[in-house]
């Protein structure tokens, strides 16, 4: 670390030597790709898109910000906040660089916010209010912690058992706001005679708390988590959610900066963590599965960054999508690694709805280009901002999870 650093104390600087790798080359604001048939060229980065400045735009800003601010050239200011807060997390920087950098950058855009938080800056309003009752009630909604399972209809809640082989980790936003995702999800998984159960001391996977830089609050998130599969026998983790599955299946597991291991540990070593349409495709592949009906709309895909980019899970989706009969399958122009966010992650949503709601708009246009009838997704925090951008534009585009696709038209052989 050089010795010219001052700002030593900054969580930032811990990685200081990985920020100085930036080259400040600038392909980190657009998605490309060379090859021998097409070129491949448009922006990626939802902020910049936005805000139309470099600090904002991509990766490169934000390494500029951070090194002003371990080197005291500037100071923590609301100008700094509003630019660490607006990134959504999605990624699309971290896929484009070239540098050493480039497994560091999102562990960066993290630090920079728990040095944030440290400051007396202006943190969004609605990010301040869940992050002072999440100790309580568990859940960045502010919903009480008791009514977590209150979606579960009586009739399945008795059946479940109280130990099982999977955990269906259904997640805050399933839970309280998406209850239809995780009540098709339940379905399917009785279909599928898949040995599972939920349960009641589940707490928030702490994403939103990592995401936005709070890992002192996180720490006991990921504690108690971890514990779970041992206390009920479970081997594997089933989520809906795609942010639940990255940090399950990442930052509980993993060493820096893919994971979060340096700060809590290696969590859950032995314990397997799918997405549910790893688990789908799975069964499809060893002849589990056949479906009883058809899907026959034109349906296009839209990939959650903390499922495509941050988890490499691109083909599984697609994979069950593929084989739905009736059903037409189209890509939009920004897809898998190169797709553009929904606008709702890192916070976004809850700080700033109406840019979060823009960048909505902006993907669900892309969408409505495909001539597709059907917008489909593998998350209910994808489901919450691009349904309500449909709606908020009136498309006639409807969305489903892609659950909610093959719930009604399948059964395990």
């Amino acid at each position: 670390m050089s010795h010219l650093l001052k700002n030593k104390n900054l969580e930032i600087a811990k990685i200081y030597d990985y920020v100085s790798m930036c080259t400040h080359c600038g392909n980190c604001k657009y998605g490309y790709e060379y090859g021998p048939d097409a070129n491949f060229a448009a922006m990626l980065c939802v902020q910049g898109d936005k805000f139309n400045f470099d600090s904002y735009r991509g990766s490169r800003g934000k390494v500029s910000l951070a090194r002003s601010l371990m080197h005291n050239r500037i100071g923590f200011s609301d100008a700094v906040a509003h630019v660490l807060f607006t990134c959504t997390g999605c990624g699309a920087c971290q896929q484009m660089c070239e540098t050493d950098i480039k497994p560091y950058i999102l562990r960066m855009f993290e630090a920079l916010r728990a040095d944030a938080w440290k400051q007396n800056v202006k943190i969004p309003a609605n990010i301040k209010a869940w992050s002072d009752t999440i100790g309580k009630n568990y859940n960045p909604y502010k919903e009480k912690h008791e009514k977590r399972l209150d979606w579960i209809p009586s009739s399945i809640k008795s059946s479940l058992p109280k130990k099982a082989e999977y955990i269906y980790f259904v997640g805050c936003t399933a839970s309280y706001r998406q209850k239809e995702v995780a009540l098709a999800t339940v379905r399917l998984l009785q279909k599928l005679k898949v040995d599972f159960t939920i349960v009641d001391d589940e707490w928030c996977c702490a994403s939103p708390l990592l995401r936005t830089g709070q890992y002192d609050t996180a720490k006991d998130f990921v504690e108690h988590n971890s514990a779970l599969p041992d206390k009920y026998k479970a081997s594997a983790f089933i989520t809906t959610c795609s942010g639940c599955y990255r940090t399950l299946s990442r930052d509980y597991k993993m060493d820096a900066p893919e994971g979060y291991a340096d700060k809590y540990g290696k969590n859950l070593p032995n314990t397997k963590v799918l997405h549910t349409t790893q688990l789908v495709e799975e069964m499809m592949n060893k002849g589990e599965i056949e479906f009883t009906g058809k899907f026959a709309q034109k349906v296009t895909y839209h990939d959650p960054c903390h499922l495509g980019r941050h988890a490499e899970v691109y083909d599984a989706p697609r994979n069950i999508l593929k084989k739905v009969p009736g059903l037409e399958f189209v890509e939009m122009y920004r897809n898998k690694k190169f797709s553009f966010c929904c606008g709702a992650g890192g916070g976004v949503r809850g700080g700033f709805a109406d840019y979060s709601l823009e960048t909505a708009t902006k993907r669900v246009k892309e969408a409505e280009a495909t001539g597709a009838q059907v917008l489909t997704s593998a998350c209910p925090f994808c489901y919450t901002n691009l349904h309500d951008a449909i709606e908020m534009n009136k498309s006639p585009l409807k969305f489903e999870d892609i659950i909610q696709i093959i719930e009604p038209i399948v059964k395990r052989k």
